[in-house]
């Protein structure tokens, strides 16, 4: 008897630790909640975002599996409580969604923990929403709004949060199920990024109508070339940042692409197959891309005064080799890329001085001296220039710029000079980082991305996660926040691979090897043999509290023959992107490793 009543009581102590509410335990940390306003809503569902914060008490703590939910009920019905599991996942800001609602009904929701869990002292202890009435099924007399994904009736941002969520696998499906006619913007039978970014142009006035009304004619800017563009982007900045660790690293993805697009024309069998792989075009016909690069360089040369972005480019022909090039290489490029084609005497001394002045030209004097020589050896230089210059939508208060010490991942310090803003800023965060976004000019379609990895994790760790799917999970989860507290360096930045800028090492280890070496095809260059001999690559920028100036140059040398050779305290190293918002296109890439910014 004496050993049945000894079992019950160590069951009951112990049932008391896991299951009861106020237990012993709970005096080893408290735990505190903040909901944030404005939730996404619809007719039967919601998203809300919440933040858990655990407060320790005593220098012990256990963690037996506490269950933490979001407690909700129709707010004139306080007896209809449900639960909704969420993560243990604290000092992070997360997102719960929450289906199967009633129509047109008012909710009340708060946060629910197995030990005692309270609001943050300042923030609301409920929330209260209500979701959209109720439309009707839609039959034969039913009328397809496009891009109402919401089903509310109107077109607006909520659909587009809706949509970016859907393709995010994030939740926004469960909401749209039955308006997937709606979200088909182009008339693919996909829903995918093409569709969210006609819905984005159709909101801001871009657009009148969508291509699936058949009523207008689908622009030149291919998904497949956005697409492919950017994950080269991403792939060709993880290999230099992996080969240049420790070391700040600035490039352009968009310079590189262009310049060995142009090259491209002329590339035959396994030369261009290894150059498509590369470059993302496998799969995508070559007047796909040529139409694409055409209809976004143009794009690119009608932008506004506030935003400047300047493509140049040319080919400098030996005249000591003949007329090898063949016509039809030559007229693509004029007619594609707009370049500018020159034959001059390579043994000519000058012709340096006239390549790196065009070269001068183009970055508007930011590039100077490239080419230290010009080989009469060589077949010709393909050349591609990218220069940028955009004034913030709201400049940084140069009064407010303070000096404080940049913290480097080897322990050392560099002094530095911080600008600073507070208020209401585009501001996002998710897991592993933080994320601000600054747009140009007045309409913003331009924006420089800063990306914070979070304390402890190397930048060099985080930039090789990077890929596609996270940069639209990045973009996605930036809202305009208020109260924004940003301190984001002022810095200048020159940087070339190496003691030449050659990247062709980069470029092989990504798979672009023929190119480079023995059996190159470029028959469609020329019928003589030909191969390339490098990939020269420079880009400097500076960042300061007007605005970003930037620029590139990309030299390719092609050779007869085979060739031979809340608060986001930047204080720390992180990943900068400036990209073109209305396709997609990753400009420049950067990462900042260490404080020496030629302040």
């Amino acid at each position: 008897m004496a050993k049945k009543v000894a079992y019950v009581l160590v069951l009951a102590l112990i049932c008391s630790i896991l299951f009861v509410p106020n237990s012993f335990a709970d005096g080893n940390w408290a735990t505190y909640y903040e909901l944030y306003p404005d939730p996404v809503i619809t007719r039967e569902g919601v998203i809300v975002d919440l933040r858990l914060y655990r407060e320790m008490t005593d220098d012990e703590i256990t963690k037996p599996g506490y269950i933490y939910a979001l407690e909700y009920w129709k707010t004139d019905d306080p007896t209809s409580v449900q639960h909704q599991n969420i993560r243990q996942d604290f000092d992070r800001r997360q997102r719960v969604v929450l289906t199967n609602l009633e129509p047109d009904t008012e909710y009340t929701y708060k946060v629910w923990g197995q030990i005692n869990t309270t609001n943050l002292e300042g923030t609301p202890e409920t929330l209260s929403f209500k979701t959209l009435p109720s439309t009707p099924i839609p039959d034969d007399n039913y009328t397809i709004i496009y891009g109402d994904v919401s089903g509310d009736g109107e077109v607006d941002s909520l659909d587009l949060s809706l949509l970016k969520r859907m393709i995010l696998r994030k939740g926004g499906d469960v909401f749209i199920d039955r308006f997937i006619t709606e979200a088909d913007l182009d008339g693919d039978g996909q829903i995918d990024s093409l569709d969210c970014t006609l819905l984005k142009r159709y909101i801001l006035r871009k657009i009148k109508e969508f291509p699936v009304e058949e009523k207008v004619i689908i622009e030149g800017v291919s998904e497949g070339f956005v697409e492919a563009n950017s994950q080269f982007a991403f792939n060709i900045f993880k290999q230099i940042s992996k080969e240049e660790q420790g070391e700040n690293v600035f490039i352009s993805p968009f310079g590189i692409s262009t310049a060995l697009s142009m090259v491209y024309q002329g590339a035959g069998s396994d030369t261009k197959d290894e150059m498509a792989k590369v470059l993302g075009y496998d799969g995508l016909e070559i007047s796909e891309v040529n139409k694409s690069y055409k209809y976004l360089l143009k794009y690119f040369s009608e932008l506004n005064q506030d935003v400047k972005l300047k493509n140049s480019n040319s080919i400098w022909i030996n005249s000591l080799m003949g007329n090898v090039f063949k016509e039809d290489f030559i007229s693509t490029n004029k007619d594609v890329f707009n370049t500018l084609v020159e034959t001059r005497d390579f043994s000519d001394e000058n012709v340096v001085d006239e390549i790196n002045g065009w070269i001068s030209e183009a970055t508007e004097g930011k590039i100077n001296n490239m080419l230290g020589k010009v080989s009469p050896d060589i077949l010709s230089y393909i050349i591609s220039a990218l220069y940028f210059n955009g004034t913030w939508k709201e400049e940084f208060d140069a009064e407010k710029t303070f000096s404080t010490s940049f913290k480097a991942e080897d322990g050392s310090t560099e002094d530095i000079m911080m600008m600073s803003k507070t208020g209401k800023l585009e501001y996002g965060e998710g897991d592993g980082y933080k994320a601000v976004r600054l747009p140009y000019g007045e309409n913003g379609e331009m924006a420089m991305y800063c990306i914070l990895p979070d304390e402890g994790t190397p930048i060099d760790d985080f930039i090789q996660k990077m890929d596609l799917s996270l940069w639209n999970e990045i973009k996605s989860n930036i809202v305009e926040r208020g109260n924004v507290v940003l301190n984001l360096p002022r810095f200048k930045m020159e940087y070339a691979m190496g003691n030449d800028g050659s990247i062709k090492e980069s470029l092989k280890a990504l798979g672009m090897v023929k190119a480079f070496g023995e059996g190159a095809d470029f028959s469609g260059m020329s019928d003589e043999a030909a191969g390339l001999g490098d990939v020269l690559h420079k880009a400097v920028v500076e960042v300061n509290e007007k605005g970003t100036e930037a620029a590139s140059v990309i030299v390719i040398p092609v050779i007869p023959g085979v060739g031979i050779r809340p608060v986001f305290q930047a204080n720390r190293p992180f990943v900068f992107v400036i990209a073109d918002e209305k396709y997609d296109t990753i400009l420049f890439m950067g990462k900042l490793s260490n404080g020496n910014l030629n302040k």
